[in-house]
């Protein structure tokens, strides 16, 4: 009996100590942390108002609504871990039924068995409910660690709850639950579920953090396109394949230092930033776009002919020379130039493409700049804009 009431102080300083570490990651941009912080802080409170001596009742609805808190924001660190709703009108109204439900169960029916039973099955539903969303957006190691040992826990809690209900022969009295076989296994089996449970969240924190500061440090901050070696990184599978096919665009804007020295260095940067985003929203969803630097862009389209990058890079350049900058004080047109080129059947890499589009790309700003060129000549219109754009449109939902 002794080891069991240390077990009943150590779970709640556990808990506590979670609690702030995970509030304090949440001082650090990390989006979950706050909600795992206040999962386990009143979770702690739960376990501290079923050991403190206060009247039977106040114990056992304050206990009550502290572990229905903790699973309540449980959840919602599931949801926010993974980018999921949150669904916080419905789980807040599906808490306060509960709590008018235990309400009367605690006062008027003054069942032990009752109370019990209500606590563990809603706060298992509020866990439980989160999982069903997160379970298919878990695809790394730590996230799918993590799935586990919150399964873990419902299961934990709900079996627990059935063998003392349903199998176990004990007194039915508010007043016996601190000498109940159920508080003893809740301080056993929580001990080590808890603190793997802990342990998982702590996992697949860092794993995101880490994997944010790779992405970080492979991504441009203006425009979200790869850098040079995010490129280099995202091309890298395609090199276990055996060899690479399809075309390079590259690009960049002309006559941009103009409209730096004229409209400022921010207007610049808007302009770049739209120029990225135009290329993420008419390029087909498995092209490899980065910024190297500058106003210079580089796409990889795999599985691309020539004559499709002609096309969608044609679209681009229509739409591109057809903004209106006003809304960001540029009263004048601002274009891209284009070189296009295919990976060769003989090459191993896409170097020698890139190195033959940057070429077109110097054709097309000697030619006078607004334009497509393509290896072997200049990307000439034979149908109008508007059609050519469709065929872009067209090319950009095959490959999605």
């Amino acid at each position: 009996m002794e080891s069991t009431s240390a077990l009943s102080f150590l779970l709640p300083i556990m808990m506590v100590t979670f609690s702030a570490v995970f509030l304090v990651l949440s001082r650090f941009n990390v989006p979950s942390g706050r909600a795992w912080g206040l999962g386990f802080g009143f979770s702690a409170l739960g376990f501290i108002a079923s050991v403190v001596p206060l009247p039977v009742e106040i114990g056992a609805l304050s206990g009550d609504a502290f572990f229905v808190a903790g699973f309540f924001f449980y959840a919602e660190a599931l949801l926010v871990q993974f980018s999921i709703p949150l669904y916080r009108r419905e789980r807040a109204i599906f808490v306060l039924v509960y709590l008018l439900i235990d309400l009367y169960v605690v006062l008027v029916e003054r069942s032990l068995h009752a109370e019990l039973f209500l606590n563990d099955v809603a706060t298992s539903c509020l866990l439980g409910f989160a999982l069903l969303k997160v379970m298919d957006r878990a695809t790394k190691l730590a996230d799918r660690a993590l799935i586990v040992m919150s399964s873990l826990v419902v299961l934990d809690t709900l079996a627990r709850v059935m063998v003392f209900v349903f199998l176990v022969k004990s007194s039915n009295r508010l007043e016996d639950f601190a000498t109940s076989s159920y508080a003893w296994a809740m301080q056993i089996t929580t001990s080590a579920v808890g603190l793997l449970f802990a342990l998982s969240v702590l996992g697949s924190i860092t794993a995101a953090t880490l994997l944010s500061y790779r992405d970080a440090a492979d991504r441009d901050p203006l425009t979200g396109l790869y850098n040079r070696r995010g490129f280099d990184g995202a091309l890298a599978p395609k090199k276990d394949s055996g060899r690479y096919e399809g075309t390079v665009l590259i690009c960049d804007i002309d006559h941009f230092k103009q409209v730096n020295d004229r409209f400022g260095h921010a207007a610049g940067d808007r302009v770049i930033a739209e120029l990225a985003a135009e290329l993420g929203n008419s390029l087909p969803a498995h092209a490899i776009s980065a910024r190297f630097g500058g106003e210079e862009f580089v796409i990889f389209i795999p599985g691309a002919s020539l004559a499709e990058g002609g096309v969608l890079a044609q679209s681009i350049r229509i739409r591109f020379a057809a903004r209106d900058w006003r809304h960001i004080a540029i009263d004048r047109q601002i274009t891209v130039s284009f070189g296009v080129a295919a990976i060769g059947e003989s090459e191993a890499s896409p170097v020698e493409a890139m190195v033959r589009a940057d070429e077109c790309l110097y054709a097309a700003k000697a030619a006078g700049r607004n334009q497509v060129v393509l290896e072997g000549g200049r990307f000439e219109l034979r149908s109008a804009p508007e059609q050519l754009i469709e065929a872009a449109e067209r090319l950009r939902a095959a490959n999605a």
